[in-house]
């Protein structure tokens, strides 16, 4: 909640989002949608978001003006009662991406606004109005040099421009770091593993409520990886070279031969997004000044590691952890008019990475571990 005359933020609620149940990941969501749960899915997160407003209602009975959201195309479907079936099928391409409007009669919400309810605009099937608020945030749209913008949340979209052109695509490197597809992998709770450094050549790690270890969240995956390389229990293609099946992390914490394989594949997706996103550009990702990382766990994450793993070829001085931008450009929405997101939208090219004729030896390229 904004103070629209002072830009100052009274209030603040968050709330894990009902349609977990559903899965953790956009193509689980889908799937639900498919299922026959679309119509329980659109009314638990509308259901979701009318509470947390009026939560904060209670500790400032305020009149509202406005409100605006952001989130992944996928959300912004579900969210409006639209068919999320294109998105389920090659080519996963949708034309339904424009800007949303409600009233709070719609939604079911039981307070009144001023202005219409506005969901920002998708650029992408798989690049939402999160990304959209992520460029406003960061500036790349104003910016003389290359920048680039890599979101690490539940799917794991990549842009680089400036003020001339923006590119941007997604990748499948959400499940891996968000804790889905790792054997003893969580989202940042209590229990999971922040982070993990190298003490005297022993693996020491930060436990999220200082607690016993439960399992490790994307950040320490990251480090994990880092610091087994570093040591040579594995090898350039993620081989453990023990020969077993496991590698024990901290306490009872392991990481398994697959576990280690998705970290190769989601690192690889990143690379290979960047490296392809690059050349459509006409430039090499050294022409890229600065990198920021933003997403669920991009505060946590260690950028030494990041580079250690191959993720982002650059060095460490030019990539900056950044936050939540999409919070950050939903807030900078609230003060624009629709200029703003015009002048992103069209400069801002949604490219399909699969598309590349040489995605596939460069993803292969990208998952050693050198």
């Amino acid at each position: 909640m904004i103070d629209l005359s002072s830009a100052k933020v009274l209030a603040v609620e968050t709330l894990l989002n009902p349609q977990l149940k559903f899965g953790a990941d956009l193509i689980s969501r889908i799937q639900g949608c498919l299922d026959g749960h679309a119509t329980e899915m659109c009314r638990s997160i509308r259901s979701s978001i009318g509470t947390m407003i009026e939560l904060l209602l209670k500790k400032h009975a305020v009149e509202i003006q406005k409100v605006i959201i952001v989130g992944n195309t996928v959300m912004q479907l579900i969210f409006s009662n639209c068919d999320v079936t294109p998105l389920s099928m090659y080519p996963f391409h949708t034309d339904n991406l424009g800007m949303k409007s409600f009233n709070s009669e719609e939604l079911e919400w039981n307070f009144q606004l001023k202005e219409k309810i506005q969901f920002y605009p998708s650029i992408g099937s798989f690049v939402g109005s999160d990304i959209l608020a992520g460029i406003a945030a960061t500036g790349i749209h104003q910016k003389e040099n290359y920048t680039a913008l890599i979101d690490l949340g539940t799917n794991g979209e990549i842009v680089i421009g400036n003020k001339q052109r923006i590119v941007c695509a997604s990748t499948a490197a959400g499940p891996a770091f968000e804790g889905a597809n790792i054997s003893m992998g969580m989202r940042a709770v209590t229990g999971a593993i922040s982070s993990i450094n190298l003490i005297d050549g022993k693996m020491e790690a930060s436990v999220i409520g200082n607690t016993i270890a439960k399992g490790l969240c994307g950040s320490a995956l990251i480090d994990a990886i880092a610091i087994l390389k570093k040591l040579d229990l594995i090898g350039i293609f993620g081989e453990i070279n023990s020969g077993e099946q496991n590698i024990q992390i901290y306490g009872k914490v392991s990481l398994s031969q697959r576990d280690i394989n998705e970290f190769q594949l989601a690192k690889a997706a990143i690379a290979a997004g960047l490296t392809i996103l690059a050349k459509n550009l006409s430039i090499d990702i050294a022409d890229i000044e600065t990198i920021y990382i933003a997403g669920g766990f991009g505060s946590y994450i260690n950028i030494a590691n990041v580079v250690a793993t191959g993720m982002i070829e650059l060095p460490e001085e030019k990539i900056h952890k950044i936050g939540n931008t999409a919070l950050i450009g939903a807030k900078l929405f609230l003060f624009s008019e629709s200029e703003l997101t015009l002048d992103i939208l069209s400069k801002t090219k949604h490219i399909n990475l699969e598309g590349d004729p040489n995605f596939q030896d460069i993803y292969v390229d990208k998952m050693l571990l050198i």
